[in-house]
Parts: C-alpha cells; structure tokens; sequence
C-alpha cells in the first residue's frame, strides 16, 4: 500500500513538472519575457518554477493587474456553472440510468437509451445559442447573461454567487437570489445535457450487469421487490463505479463550460482565456493553463482518495501493488 502511494504522489509530481513546462513556454513567447531566456532557453525555468511556488503568478501586461487577483475572480464563476451542472447532472442522471436498466425491454427503457446515445453527441456551443435565442423570444425569465444583474451588488465573499448572496443584507435580497437563480439556471441546463446523458449510460450498464448476477437473480426469485433490490445491492454497486468517472467528467465539464461562457457573458475563466488569446496576453494564458491543470490533477487526487476509502475493490488494488 504504501509502495502505491508513492507512486501515485511521483505521477503527481511528473504532471505538475510537465505542466510547469508547458505554463513555461508558453510565458516565453512574450517578448518582454525574452530576458529569461538568457543565456539559455531554460535558464529562466527555475525562476519561474519558484515564483510559482510562492503563489506569485505575475502580472497581465494589459493592464498590470495582479494575476493572482484576477485568478479568484475568474476561477470561481467557472467552477459554480461547473459544480451545478454536475450537481444536476447526478440529481437526473442516476434515477435515468436505474429506470433504464429496470424497465429495459419496455418503452421507457428504450427512450432513456435512445436520448442518452443522442445527448452524448449533441455540441454545447451550438446547442447554447439556440436555447438562448428561444428563452429571449418567449420572454423566459432564464433569457439572461451574465452571472446576475449589474444593478446588484454582491460581496465577494467565496467567489460563488449562489453562495455568495446568501450573505447579502438588504431588503431586496430574495429578488437578488431570484435573479442569481435565473442567471444561473440557463447555462447550468445547457452544460448539464451531455454530462446527463453519459452518466446515465454509466448507470445503466452497470445496473445491467449488477442484475445479472446470480445473486440478484436469487433475490428475485424470493419475491424481493425492485426497491429492496434497488436499496440492497444496485446502490451499493453502482455509485462507487462512478467516483472513478468523476475526474473525467469534471475536466469534461469545465472544458465544455469554458466553451459556453462567451454566448452567455458569464465571467468564468474561459471567457478571460479567450480575450487574453485575442491580446495575446502570454502571462495570462501561462497562468491560467498552470491554474486549470493543477485543478484537474487535485481532482484526480481526490477521486483516488475517494475511491480508496469507499470502494473495497479499490483498497485490494492498493494493496496488490505494495
């Protein structure tokens, strides 16, 4: 176990240096960053390992601003529309792919397997404006972009609006939650679509498999309802096959939510990488690639911690490996 520990933690560290390379060279295409490069192309590299390691991302050069700043103020849009739509995602998804599975030679089974073949393939960018157009000529209260209505102010507390204006105090607040809410639901709706439908699928096949197994099979025989069944043993082999899924689907989300931020202004990281693109802000996009690679590689952290404590399986491969 401990032999497998270390070796997750040298994988770590072997992505955080190769990403470190690419933040690098992207941050040496700017010529005002040419003096690193002196007398080699490498000599500048630890220097700019170590102002990473102090948490000193730099400054954009449109602007001057402080890109640890400007970080927190991006980061945390993305990953609320990110969060939700994952949140939704799950909330919708797991009863599909279990109603699915049960009901397979019936009507319902064959709709939900036909819609979640379909949603995996449906593109978020050119789903997004259409539904934004049609919310805006139904006069729809979602019809809106941004993260909520400038005439409000919010306190940047967490970053996370949705949380954020809880802590507002006055007394239009419930309007002000209200109009977070309806910023917040459209573009959650459009980023959760292909998330729905994968795990949906996830949970199917699994369900599937898990029902048949002889012991399953056995249960039915006894006259064990679909519920007991459900509760006894599809729960518990369903849900922690998908933690292994989770980092996968998480980067899948965060890239397609990085996609969709302009079409609804939402003021997330991705928007900010594109506009630094166009500005050819070097700094900008070398910290902000350093930003978003670190998040994934602490999901996938988080997801083999996860699946080590929950799942069995998992703690005998830990242990196999040792």
């Amino acid at each position: 176990m401990i032999y497998a520990l270390f070796r997750r933690i040298f994988l770590a560290f072997i992505k955080v240096f190769l990403l470190s390379l690419v933040s690098y060279s992207i941050f040496m295409r700017d010529p005002s960053n040419s003096a690193f490069s002196e007398p080699h192309f490498y000599s500048g590299y630890f220097a700019y390992v170590s102002s990473l390691l102090q948490g000193d991302l730099g400054i954009t050069y449109n602007g001057g601003d402080s890109l640890n700043s400007v970080i927190l103020t991006v980061l945390p849009p993305t990953l609320e529309l990110s969060f939700v739509a994952i949140f939704l995602a799950f909330l919708f998804a797991v009863p599909l792919g279990l109603i699915g599975a049960f009901q397979r030679n019936t009507i319902y089974g064959k709709t939900i397997n036909a819609l979640s073949s379909f949603g995996v393939s449906v593109p978020v960018f050119w789903i997004a404006p259409i539904l934004l157009y049609l919310a805006a000529v139904n006069r729809w209260e979602i019809s809106a972009v941004g993260q909520y209505n400038a005439l409000f102010e919010i306190q940047n507390i967490t970053g996370f609006a949705i949380i954020d204006v809880w802590f507002v105090d006055a007394p239009y607040r419930i309007k002000i939650i209200q109009n977070v809410l309806q910023h917040l639901i459209l573009p959650a709706l459009v980023l959760m679509i292909s998330p729905t439908m994968e795990i949906t699928q996830l949970v199917k096949q699994r369900t599937e498999w898990a029902l048949s197994q002889n012991y399953v099979k056995f249960s039915m025989t006894r006259g064990w309802s679909n519920f007991r069944i459900l509760h006894r043993y599809m729960l518990r082999n369903t849900l922690p096959f998908l933690i292994p899924q989770l980092p996968r689907l998480i980067t899948f989300v965060l890239a397609f939510s990085m996609l969709i931020e302009s079409t609804f202004a939402w003021p997330g990281i991705g928007r900010w990488l594109i506009l630094s693109v166009s500005q050819q802000d070097y700094n900008s996009i070398a910290a902000g690639v350093i930003t978003i690679g670190l998040f994934i590689i602490t999901v996938n952290i988080l997801a083999d911690f996860c699946l080590f404590i929950l799942d069995p399986f998992g703690k005998k491969g830990w242990t196999n490996n040792a």
